[in-house]
């Protein structure tokens, strides 16, 4: 099994890689059957990723995303499955010229970190776990798939106001789709991580006697979950929409990547990868 992770890890990378690179592909000269083509490759990515991580898990005792391989792993899955939802939502793959670079970026940044699997320690062998990751781990996805959003807001508002209507006008969906979609894609990552960080603090409290110990995920946890609270209270409560909303949607995200990755490396804790 050890021989076999190794081969169906680079299968996904691969795949998944040649994906991203056909939708760009598709979205320059527009033929169908090269989004045909590139969705098969991902879907074929997602099939050897899923594989990846269930053996794994099972070679681990349990669910695990204990390390960084991992959880880049379990991040770069939940960021494909979230990107189909929204296609299937919005009927348009547009994203996938951001979200799909992404996530062989994920993978790629994988390659590089400590691949070995290691067995869950007493102290995580509980049902909790699997909750609580998981739900963080959607909120980053939705967040990321959010910037994306985000970004393809931007250029698509910067084509209008050139008053030059070029190509990659009729590409890009309109103004109030990717609003819209932005939007709600965020809000589904902020009920996610809401409900990561509860059930993270009531397995604290049944592990070590204390709802919060202000560790320093759990600190950088706390301001992006604010921070995405300032974002939804924007919409909803003095109607931030459009140029606004994206661009705070761009600066959340680079808090969630702090939160993801920062926090874990430039501080000691009980989330540290160190």
């Amino acid at each position: 099994m050890d021989n076999f992770i190794p081969l169906l890890f680079n299968a996904a990378f691969a795949t998944l890689f040649a994906g991203a690179c056909l939708y760009i592909l598709h979205f320059v000269g527009q033929r169908r059957f090269v989004r045909a083509l590139a969705r098969s490759f991902v879907l074929a990515g997602f099939v050897f990723l899923s594989s990846v991580l269930a053996l794994r898990s099972f070679a681990a005792g349990g669910f695990s995303v204990l390390g960084l391989h991992e959880s880049l792993l379990f991040f770069a899955w939940l960021l494909v499955a979230a990107f189909w939802i929204s296609e299937l939502k919005s009927g348009s793959s547009v994203n996938a010229i951001l979200a799909m670079p992404l996530v062989a970026a994920l993978l790629g940044a994988a390659r590089f970190v400590d691949n070995a699997v290691k067995p869950l320690p007493p102290a995580l062998q509980s049902r909790w776990l699997g909750l609580h990751v998981t739900s963080c781990f959607i909120g980053y996805a939705c967040f990321a798939l959010g910037f994306c959003f985000a970004v393809l807001y931007l250029w698509q508002e910067a084509e209008i106001k050139s008053r030059k209507v070029d190509k990659n006008f009729f590409r890009l969906p309109s103004l109030g789709m990717l609003d819209s979609m932005g939007y709600k894609t965020i809000a589904l990552g902020f009920i996610s991580l809401s409900i990561g960080i509860i059930s993270g603090s009531v397995w604290a409290q049944r592990a070590w006697g204390a709802l919060w110990s202000w560790d320093p995920k759990e600190t950088w946890a706390l301001l992006l979950w604010l921070v995405y609270l300032a974002y939804l209270h924007g919409r909803v409560a003095r109607g931030w929409k459009g140029h606004r909303s994206a661009w705070y949607a761009i600066a959340g995200f680079f808090v969630m990547i702090f939160t993801y990755l920062g926090s874990s490396f430039l501080f000691q804790g009980l989330h540290s990868y160190l």
